[in-house]
C-alpha cells in the first residue's frame, strides 16, 4: 500500500458542471499503470483531459501523464522514494511540475516539465537557498506561475521551509513567512490563474511576548497572505489544499469541539463544514475545488473510505461510486479518493477493482469521464477557394466510444457527392472534409458528439466560400493577381480555356471584366476575405 499523506494529495485544478443525479453522470476507467509499477494515483486533470500522477515501482515512485482523450500513457521518469515526490500538477497547455529527490546527499528538486517530457529544474533559482534545502513544486497556473514548497535561511543560524511562487518558466522564487515568526514554515499547495496561492502557514495566534503558533489555512496574493476562518476556534488547525480560478478554497479544518477532522470549504472567505458520507461520523477531506463550487474529495479513512463529490457548496457528499455507470467490477472494488476536478468537467483519484479483470488488490489511478462529451477543440470558422477542399476537425473526451454527426445549417450531413456536387467523407468521425466546395455548400457547420448516456453539440461555426483566393492558399495576395489575368484575358466564362468554375468572375455574370477587377483589389487590399 502506497503511504498517502493527506496534504500532498490535493493539486487539482478546474471546473467541472454538476452531474444530474438522476442519472449516472460519469463512467469510471482506471488508467494504466507503467511498465513494473505495483500501485499508482492520478493527483490532477486539466482541461483537455489530460492527467498526472505517480506509480510506485519496487520502492520508488515514478511520475506519469495520461492523455483521455488519445489513451497515450507516459512514463515520466523516476522521482524518488519519499511521500513528497511525485508529478502534482499540470495547466491546459501541458506543463507539469513534479517534485524529485536529488542526488545522493542533495536536497529534493522543483520540476518544471515541458509537455514533451523534458525536464526543467527550477531549484536551482532559488534565492538565498540552504545548503540542504529542499524544494518541491506542487501547482501550475495558465499562465505557467508555480506554487510551491522551498528551504530559505531565514536568520544566520537556521533555515525553514516556505512556502513559494515562482515566476512563469521558474525564472525566479518568492518565499512566503510564517506570521509573527521569521522562521516559522509554510507551504503553498495551489495557484489560480489570479496568481493567488493557498496552503498552510504556522501562525502566532497568542501575542509577541507568548506566541503560539498554530498551522493555519491561509491564501496569499500580492497584498500579502490572510488566515482563512477555521469551524470555533483560532486554536484550530487546518490547510487549504485546493484553489478555484473564483478564489474559493477546499481544505480541511479540525472541529475542536468533536476531535474530529472535517473537509471545510471557505466561499468568498467564509468556511463550511463539508460532511462525511451517512453513517461516517468525520474524518472527511477535500482536495481539489472548482470555479462552480464543486469540491472532490473523500469521505472517512484511507483504508475504508470513500471518494466523494460535494456539490456547488452542499455540505453533504455524493459517493462517486453513485454517479457512475453501472458495470462489472473486481471483488473489492473501491473509489478510495477524489484527488483533482477540472474545468472539463473531469474528476481523478485512485481506487480498487475497477476493472472486472483486476482481482490484485493493486491502488490504481482512475479518471471520471463524462457520459456527455466535453469538447475539448471546437471547430474553427472558415473560408474556402472555390471549389476547395476545406477540413472540419473537432476533439472531444468523453465516455465513449464516441460518436460523431456533422451538420450544416442543422441538417445531419452523409458521406458522398452531395446535390452541390461536392463529396463529402468523414461525415460520422472526429474529421469531415468537402471536397470541391461550392456556393452550394457554404452555411453554419456544427457537430452532435454522443456519448455513452448523453450529447453535446460543438459550436456553429460559419463556412463560406473565398471567391478572390484564387491561389487557394487562404489569403488575397499577389500570387492570385496571375491567375485573375489569365481569366480576365479570356474574359468569357463559357470559354473552355476558362479554369472550372469560373472563379475569377467574382459578380456572377458569367465575365471575368473590369467590374471583377474592382472587386478583387477591394479583397486584395484587405488581405483576407470577409
Amino acid at each position: 500500500m502506497i503511504g498517502w499523506k493527506p496534504v500532498i494529495l490535493a493539486l487539482g485544478l478546474g471546473l467541472a458542471c454538476a452531474p444530474a443525479m438522476a442519472d449516472p453522470a460519469y463512467r469510471v476507467t482506471s488508467i494504466p499503470l507503467i511498465l513494473g509499477a505495483s500501485a499508482g494515483e492520478a493527483a490532477a486533470v486539466n482541461n483537455r483531459g489530460v492527467v498526472v500522477g505517480r506509480c510506485l515501482v519496487g520502492a520508488d515512485y515514478y511520475g506519469f501523464s495520461y492523455d483521455a482523450s488519445t489513451g497515450n500513457l507516459r512514463n515520466l521518469g523516476l522521482l524518488g522514494s519519499g511521500d513528497e515526490h511525485g508529478v502534482w500538477g499540470i495547466n491546459d497547455d501541458g506543463w507539469m511540475v513534479a517534485s524529485a529527490q536529488g542526488e545522493e546527499g542533495s536536497p529534493d528538486r522543483a520540476l518544471l516539465i515541458a509537455p514533451s517530457g523534458v525536464r526543467i529544474d527550477i531549484t536551482r533559482q532559488t534565492v538565498r537557498a540552504a545548503p540542504m534545502g529542499d524544494a518541491q513544486a506542487r501547482s501550475i497556473n495558465t499562465l505557467g506561475a508555480i506554487a510551491g514548497i522551498s528551504s530559505f535561511d531565514c536568520s544566520l543560524t537556521q533555515s525553514s521551509d516556505f512556502g513559494s511562487r515562482w515566476s512563469p518558466g521558474g525564472f525566479f522564487v518568492t518565499p512566503l513567512l510564517g506570521s509573527n515568526s521569521e522562521c516559522a514554515p509554510t507551504a503553498a499547495l495551489s495557484i489560480n490563474d489570479a496568481g493567488t496561492l493557498a496552503g498552510w502557514a504556522e501562525m502566532n495566534v497568542g501575542s509577541v511576548l507568548d506566541p503560539i503558533l498554530v498551522k493555519r489555512p491561509f491564501i496569499c496574493d500580492d497584498e500579502g497572505q490572510t488566515a482563512l476562518p477555521t469551524f470555533n476556534s483560532t486554536l484550530e488547525e487546518g490547510a487549504a489544499l485546493s484553489i478555484s480560478n473564483q478564489g474559493d478554497v477546499c481544505g480541511y479544518a479540525e472541529d475542536s469541539t468533536l476531535g474530529v477532522v472535517f473537509g471545510a470549504l471557505w466561499l468568498q472567505g467564509e468556511i463550511t463544514k463539508l460532511g462525511p458520507l451517512p453513517g461516517e461520523t468525520g474524518g472527511s477531506i477535500a482536495m481539489s475545488v472548482n470555479a462552480a463550487a464543486d469540491a472532490v474529495g473523500r469521505s472517512g479513512s484511507e483504508e475504508t473510505g470513500s471518494a466523494v463529490l460535494w456539490i456547488g457548496g452542499l455540505e453533504q457528499p455524493e459517493a462517486l461510486t453513485a454517479l457512475v455507470e453501472p458495470g462489472a467490477r473486481a471483488a473489492g472494488y473501491r473509489l478510495i479518493a477524489a484527488t483533482g476536478i477540472s474545468d472539463g468537467g473531469f474528476i481523478v483519484g485512485r481506487g480498487k477493482g475497477i476493472d472486472a479483470a483486476d482481482t490484485s488488490g493493486q491502488v490504481v489511478p482512475f479518471i471520471l469521464l463524462p457520459c456527455e462529451p466535453v469538447v475539448i477543440q471546437q471547430p474553427i470558422a472558415q473560408t474556402t477557394c472555390l471549389l476547395g477542399s476545406p477540413a472540419f476537425s473537432v476533439r472531444a473526451v468523453g465516455a465513449g466510444p464516441l460518436q460523431y454527426q456533422w451538420r450544416r445549417n442543422g441538417v445531419p450531413l452523409s458521406d458522398g457527392v452531395q446535390p452541390s456536387g461536392s463529396v463529402i467523407a468523414g461525415a460520422t468521425s472526429r474529421l469531415m472534409r468537402i471536397f470541391g466546395f461550392g456556393f452550394g455548400d457554404e452555411g453554419v457547420f456544427d457537430v452532435a458528439i454522443t456519448g455513452s448516456c448523453g450529447t453535446k453539440l460543438s459550436i456553429a461555426t460559419n463556412t463560406h466560400v473565398c471567391r478572390a483566393d484564387l491561389s487557394c492558399d487562404g489569403i488575397v495576395t499577389d500570387s492570385d493577381f496571375p491567375i485573375f489575368v489569365g481569366a480576365y484575358e479570356i474574359l468569357d466564362c463559357a470559354d473552355p480555356a476558362m479554369p472550372v468554375g469560373c472563379p475569377a468572375d467574382l459578380n456572377s455574370d458569367g465575365f471575368v471584366d473590369d467590374a471583377d477587377f474592382e472587386l478583387f483589389v477591394q479583397a486584395y487590399n484587405a488581405l483576407f476575405c470577409p
